[in-house]
């Protein structure tokens, strides 16, 4: 999913409050976010079982939460995230959240 309409239904669905939970898009963007997650916590596990360099130094078992990554979805320059899909978008959140020490 093109990060930029996840985005633009999160925000429409955090608009709806409690009401959120009725609706489709939740499952949907919540399914969207886990397969992403899963697929950037198996690379980055992978790449620390390696004892290669990762993109981020957070612990292997890091998840990003909702609010988490909504926010730091929300501080990548739209343009930026025009030209993402989700999973970009979460390894960005992650770089910038969890930098490895240089």
């Amino acid at each position: 999913m093109p990060a930029a309409a996840f985005l633009k239904k999160a925000d429409s669905l955090r608009a709806k409050g409690p009401f959120a939970l009725f609706s489709p898009d939740l499952k949907k963007l919540q399914f969207e976010a886990e397969a992403a997650g899963d697929e950037l916590h198996d690379e980055h596990a992978a790449k620390m079982a390696a004892h290669e360099p990762t993109d981020w130094c957070a612990p292997v078992t890091k998840y990003l939460g909702p609010r988490e990554l909504i926010v730091g979805m929300h501080a990548i320059a739209p343009a930026e995230l025009g030209r993402m899909d989700i999973k970009q978008a979460m390894r960005t959140v992650f770089e910038r959240n969890y930098p490895c020490p240089k």
